[in-house]
């Protein structure tokens, strides 16, 4: 027999007074049957407020009911936390109420803390799980959300620490996806919710100052009220006009983002007008320029370019003849109920119109799941795709036009790199740089709300690890260090096998004419499946190509691993060049150019670690035998450049840095660092700079020494050959 809830509660006769007013008689059994189920397994369970256990999948179920959700979303909302809380398992709930039912429970079901290292990293895992099971049902996502949502509304029962962590939680993670989900009313609630269990203080101050605002400008707004709704209602019968009472928490986070105080004299007066059609839309607009001054710029048409979640209306702002300056939002009925709920305005306004306007937030979803799919791919740990899913979920900030007159949105912040992956993938791999309204930018600049951007590509050009710094979306992260990584894995495949044929050619011989049953050996001695195993080993540092050369060759008994003793004779140097791949890193201890003779080292972290031969740092860490012989290949013209160190030495007198540094921008000369030391009379400089090779540098050396008040200029050598006093400069 169901347990039965005090009267005060929301009962299982309540669900399903609702459910069979929409529902056929056979789904609505269905979905009491899942309450017969939920009710046994949560028998003689309270929650924290007393309630018996029951009455929380009652009002989760309640929620998406007021939506108009189907049996199945119902029958998991009622069990959803069945596999979490009790002995039953997915296959209990199939067998119960079909495999699609419990796909959604398990979908929801957070993973065991215990199985992680903390909280936090168990919070993260659970949400990759959700997220991975709603690219194959959205209603996952849903029912997570109306769950959260009753949780919020019954927080006042737990601790405050766990009141905070929990409404942390949902502004970080459920807010922005019942935004991305387009379902502003929930979002809306969740975020009031969170505010007021996060910062109570904060929150009633600001819900007071809205309401004083309200009072203090009663008359104005009934006056502006009154003249938008004679002047409409005159050429649009049937729209409604009402004040939009705002979200004290968006006006929060505004106030922290621009840093300024709750103005209740300045704060803006916002209006909906809703009509009946997109041409009463239009019609409407008009009236209202027609009556106040438009404010430059204030104007957005979100129905010709809906937003990514489907949002369609049209803005404005304009200024009263008393200086009040007033937003509309100007949209159908249908609109208004798709911007309010979503990708659920089909089932709760079940009508045609809401049907045809909510299939364009369900087209965005779709790509947005297929998004999502992707990060889950390409996501090393379930911290990477949290970070890239929590990038992405803040991106209704910014808004930019394409050539062809789309409109994209992008979060605050982000950069070209993020605007070139978010037109498409293919245009971010092969992305050189942009113009902004006709004027050319670099891939780092910032986009500028409203502007019209054309991204440059070029064929030959591939993702950079400096894009990192500067790309803010999931999208464009995830697909960035995707690429970096097999790459990484292409270079250090060349690199290994590069290494390897120079090891055989010093002993006269190369890949192209060893035995293949003789490689098949050493593969299988040391237990790889393939050369490519082999080369990635040699790469990576774990086995030395000497020695294997020596063992395929003979030399060495296979199964001995002694290290092998410097070649006699001279050693087959390995070509290395500026744009080799990711693996060749130029050492920063001693800056090496090409034209420089140089040795290198393999290491695991970096690749193939390149120095000037004269490096003490390499004698003085790496082991002889580990010192690899390589040298400059012939350096392509690409525009490559190089770290190059300069020392200055200068009387302390003004201007003297200012006039070097004028130098360096006449002759193009980027600077990375500066450092200075010295005493009152003489100042030692060190520039770090962008050079193409040697001689680049001794040509930038002998301009400097003629900038007034310099004494002498030098290359910097390597950093521990460096003497700590001002006699550094010697002959």
């Amino acid at each position: 027999m169901p347990s039965i809830p005090p009267n005060n509660f929301f009962r299982a006769a309540d669900l399903m007074n609702m459910v069979e007013r929409y529902l056929s008689e056979e789904e609505s059994r269905h979905v009491y049957e899942a309450f017969i189920l939920a009710d046994s397994a949560h028998s003689s369970v309270l929650r924290k407020s007393g309630e018996p256990y029951i009455t929380h999948p009652l009002e989760v179920a309640r929620i998406l009911a007021e939506m108009r959700m189907d049996a199945d979303t119902l029958s998991a909302a009622l069990l959803h936390d069945v596999i979490e809380d009790t002995d039953h398992s997915e296959a209990d709930i199939a067998a119960h109420s079909g495999p699609i039912v419990a796909h959604m429970v398990e979908g929801v079901t957070k993973l065991a803390t215990e199985d992680f290292a903390n909280k936090q990293e168990a919070t993260i895992a659970s949400f990759q799980k959700m997220m991975t099971a709603m690219t194959d049902d959205f209603r996952v996502v849903l029912i997570k959300l109306a769950d959260r949502l009753h949780n919020l509304r019954t927080l006042g029962f737990k601790k405050p620490a766990s009141q905070r962590r929990i409404a942390k939680e949902t502004l970080a993670i459920y807010v922005p996806l019942a935004r991305r989900m387009g379902m502003h009313h929930m979002r809306r609630n969740m975020q009031l919710l969170a505010f007021q269990h996060l910062y109570p203080w904060r929150s009633k101050i600001l819900r007071q100052s809205l309401e004083r605002y309200l009072d203090y400008n009663r008359e104005i707004h009934k006056d502006i009220l009154n003249t938008v709704l004679d002047a409409v209602l005159k050429q649009v019968p049937g729209s409604l006009t009402f004040i939009w009472r705002k979200n004290p928490f968006t006006i929060y986070e505004r106030i922290k983002r621009h840093g300024k105080r709750f103005d209740e004299k300045r704060e803006i007066l916002e209006i909906r007008v809703l009509v009946g059609t997109v041409d009463d839309c239009y019609r409407t607009l008009g009236i209202i320029h027609n009556l106040y001054h438009p404010k430059l710029n204030g104007f957005y048409d979100f129905i010709s370019t809906p937003k990514t979640d489907g949002f369609q209306a049209l803005q404005t702002t304009v200024y009263t003849p008393s200086k009040q300056a007033v937003r509309f939002q100007i949209q159908t009925r249908t609109m208004y109920h798709v911007a309010q709920y979503g990708i659920t305005a089909q089932w709760r306004y079940p009508d045609m119109h809401s049907r045809q306007k909510a299939k364009i937030t369900q087209d965005s979803l779709d790509v947005w799941l297929d998004q999502v799919r992707e990060f889950g791919l390409k996501a090393d740990n379930a911290v990477e795709f949290y970070t890239d899913m929590k990038a992405d979920f803040f991106l209704t900030e910014i808004y930019a036009f394409t050539p062809k007159g789309d409109v994209k949105e992008f979060p605050r912040g982000a950069t070209m790199v993020d605007y070139a992956y978010g037109i498409h993938t293919e245009l971010g791999q092969r992305c050189v740089g942009a113009k902004i309204d006709g004027e050319e930018v670099p891939l780092r600049t910032r986009i500028p709300n409203g502007a019209t951007i054309e991204v440059l590509t070029d064929p030959q050009a591939t993702p950079q690890p400096s894009w990192l710094n500067h790309a803010i979306t999931g999208k464009a992260r995830s697909h960035i260090r995707n690429w970096l990584r097999q790459q990484k894995v292409a270079d250090r495949l060349t690199l290994g096998r590069k290494l390897f044929d120079q090891a055989l050619h010093d002993h006269k011989s190369s890949l192209e004419v060893i035995n293949p049953d003789e490689m098949a050996t050493l593969l299988q001695t040391f237990k790889m499946g393939s050369i490519d195993e082999l080369f990635l080993a040699i790469a990576q540092g774990e086995h030395c190509s000497r020695l294997l050369s020596k063992r395929l060759l003979g030399g060495v008994a296979l199964g001995k691993t002694p290290m092998p003793p410097a070649a006699d004779h001279e050693a087959t140097p390995l070509l290395v060049k500026g744009a080799d791949g990711l693996l060749i890193h130029f050492s920063n201890c001693c800056y090496p150019l090409p034209n420089d003779p140089i040795l290198a080292h393999l290491n695991p972290d970096v690749g193939l670690e390149v120095h000037r031969d004269s490096c003490s740092v390499l004698d003085s860490t790496v082991e002889p035998e580990s010192v690899l012989s390589v040298a400059w290949a012939a350096q392509e013209d690409t525009g490559q450049q190089f770290l190059a160190g300069i020392l200055t030495q200068a009387y302390n007198v003004p201007g003297v840095i200012f006039h070097v540094a004028e130098l360096f921008e006449q002759m193009k000369v980027n600077i990375e660092e500066v450092n200075t030391k010295g005493d009152s009379n003489i100042k030692q400089t060190e520039w770090i700079v962008h050079v193409n090779d040697l001689e680049h540098l001794r040509e930038i050396i002998r301009l400097v020494e003629h900038v007034p008040s310099v004494i002498r200029v030098k290359r910097l050598l390597p950093k521990s050959t460096e003497s700590d006093d001002n006699n550094y400069f010697h002959d």
